[in-house]
């Protein structure tokens, strides 16, 4: 059995898409990424893969389960980001033969490309999924590799870093097609150009009461 893992923070205003907030107001921003969140979630549960929500701070806990029955809820436990990751995987690895960690930025992300994650498992240490800004929006491993140590989170030098762990460790990785996330105003707008109802209906509706 294989496990996908959504990252994602509590949407409460001020705490997330803080670089959109500042456009459309903190507590817009917020709805924005529940859309988000909400959008994945439906489309990602009942497959041919566990789906856990995983994020920090178990105050959260219920209310996430209250949201969203069909996750299963994990705390994240390290002490930054790159712990985060390491311990998801460490603790996901010892029931799952293979797990898949995405963020929350890429709404329309569809369940095929879970499944090519998951197949390019069978023949790869590690699967990335470039993002257009530089980072990635998705990557899966069979077994815990500590290779997230001194990423720089949150900039377009993150795959190419993370590439060079990888190639440190002597991993073999697979790269999955690249696509655009949604961290500010410009890719949020290029989303909007592009998104189909059907992909993320959610997001795709409130996107058109927001005034960019």
């Amino acid at each position: 059995m294989d496990a996908l893992v959504i990252f994602a923070k509590f949407p409460e205003p001020g705490m997330v898409k803080k670089r959109i907030g500042k456009a459309i107001g903190m507590e817009a921003s917020a709805n924005l990424c529940n859309a988000f969140i909400n959008d994945l979630i439906e489309k990602h549960q009942e497959k041919n893969y566990d789906l856990y929500l995983s994020f920090i701070g178990n105050e959260y806990k219920q209310k996430y389960k209250e949201m969203f029955p069909n996750a299963i809820m994990y705390v994240q436990r390290g002490k930054n980001m790159s712990e985060n990751m390491q311990c998801a995987f460490a603790d996901l690895l010892e029931t799952y033969e293979k797990v898949v960690v995405i963020g929350c930025d890429v709404p329309n992300l569809s369940s095929l490309i879970i499944y090519k994650a998951f197949n390019a498992l069978e023949s790869y240490d590690v699967v990335l999924g470039p993002a257009e800004d530089g980072g990635y929006y998705l990557v899966g491993m069979k077994t815990p590799e500590e290779v997230f140590v001194g990423m720089p989170w949150g900039t377009e030098k993150l795959l190419e870093a993370q590439m060079k762990s990888l190639v440190d460790h002597n991993l073999t990785f697979a790269m999955l097609e690249r696509l655009p996330d949604v961290d500010t105003v410009e890719e949020l707008n290029a989303l909007k150009k592009v998104l189909k109802k059907e992909d993320a209906p959610k997001t795709y509706e409130y996107m058109q009461n927001i005034d960019l």
